[in-house]
């Protein structure tokens, strides 16, 4: 299981706020998820970004927040400026859900 680097601090700004936001969701609950704080544990999924001959990827992370409330967010790590960005995050689908538990087998 892939896992993010607990060794980045977070990058947030207006912008990345505002977006998850408008999915009902604070900087502190993505950041539990991103630093394994919830009571089960985060996956995460290495993309390589789409349509970018950089290497820049991307990680999906399905996890919990401390109140065990079920997250979904896709994270940029910037790992020579010792940052990563969260692009976005949102609770997650039902059917999403049920794959994570099958995943994590609870």
């Amino acid at each position: 299981m892939l896992k993010p680097d607990k060794n980045l601090i977070p990058d947030w700004d207006e912008n990345n706020i505002d977006h998850i936001a408008l999915h009902g969701l604070t900087p502190e609950q993505v950041e539990e998820v991103y630093y394994n704080e919830g009571p089960l544990p985060t996956l995460a999924v290495k993309n390589k970004k789409k349509g970018n001959k950089s290497q820049e990827y991307r990680f999906r992370l399905w996890g919990t927040d401390a109140s065990g409330l079920f997250i979904e967010s896709i994270i940029a790590p910037y790992p020579d400026y010792g940052v990563w960005r969260c692009v976005t995050a949102f609770p997650m689908s039902s059917g999403t859900q049920k794959a994570y538990l099958k995943r994590i087998k609870k």
